[in-house]
């Protein structure tokens, strides 16, 4: 709530990245966390971050603010991530205020909480027109699985067929614009190196997503070391490996590749 506080945390985390790892040594990458309670702050933390401190982009939350992340709120936060050529990522974990409050069981909480965060960025950010208003910007969906975007991926197309928004303000409405599909205009953003996906080593329909999108949003996320060990890193990476609805192109790209292209390692 407080905004005088949030800016002080992500400072003080961001300082507390640089100095514990950043700058150790070149192989280690920081993403900063960024007061979006006050996007003025934000800006200005992300572009020292970027600037000062070497980090590859920032982390958003998927829910929690007092908007959605393709609310004209956050423009200016896009707008010098744009300048910046940086990455932003979507995380859940903020899960209070959409519906799972009462559930008197946590995993169905995590389990829920963090695909319906990405969903809801994702379509904020989609029928808003994110992705072509700031196009030098890559935005990451992470932790969430791949379900959800396969979902979208279908649900996006018929609500937008059925449901079209009265376009007035043409240089204002950005987005899937009428009769087109909106898995097209994905597709679109997805070839452009603009839209990500974070995934994990044993989800059975991943194969499946690849041959519906191609292999170039997926990258392999381990959140070690939180929640997983060394051994668990390691399983999910030879399921991968071993699954044999990828080629050795599509395990290459989401193991290795197309990290480097998000990040710009």
């Amino acid at each position: 709530v407080s905004r005088d506080w949030a800016i002080a945390a992500a400072r003080a985390y961001n300082d507390w990245l640089y100095a514990t790892y950043v700058s150790r040594g070149s192989r280690f990458k920081g993403m900063a966390l960024i007061p979006l309670q006050e996007p003025e702050a934000a800006v200005e933390e992300l572009r020292r971050a970027v600037e000062d401190l070497g980090f590859v982009g920032a982390m958003l939350p998927s829910f929690g603010l007092p908007d959605h992340l393709g609310s004209k709120t956050y423009w200016g936060v896009y707008e010098e991530a744009n300048r910046l050529g940086c990455a932003v990522a979507v995380h859940g974990g903020a899960h209070s205020g959409i519906g799972l409050d009462h559930m008197n069981v946590y995993a169905p909480v995590h389990a829920l909480g963090h695909p319906i965060g990405q969903a809801y960025a994702l379509a904020g950010m989609t029928f808003n027109g994110v992705f072509e208003r700031f196009p030098d910007m890559r935005v990451g969906f992470l932790e969430g699985g791949i379900g959800w975007f396969l979902m979208c991926w279908e649900r996006f197309d018929r609500s937008h067929a059925t449901h079209m928004e009265y376009q007035l303000r043409d240089n204002d409405m950005l987005g899937p614009q009428i009769g087109e599909l909106v898995s097209d205009y994905l597709q679109r953003h997805i070839e452009a190196d603009r839209i990500f996906i974070g995934c994990e080593g044993e989800e059975p329909a991943l194969a499946y997503a690849v041959s519906v999108v191609g292999n170039k949003p997926f990258f392999y996320s381990s959140d070690f070391p939180h929640e997983v060990t060394k051994d668990s890193c390691l399983a999910e990476i030879n399921e991968l490996l071993e699954n044999e609805g990828l080629t050795d192109e599509d395990k290459e790209a989401v193991l290795h590749k197309n990290s480097l292209r998000f990040y710009r390692l």
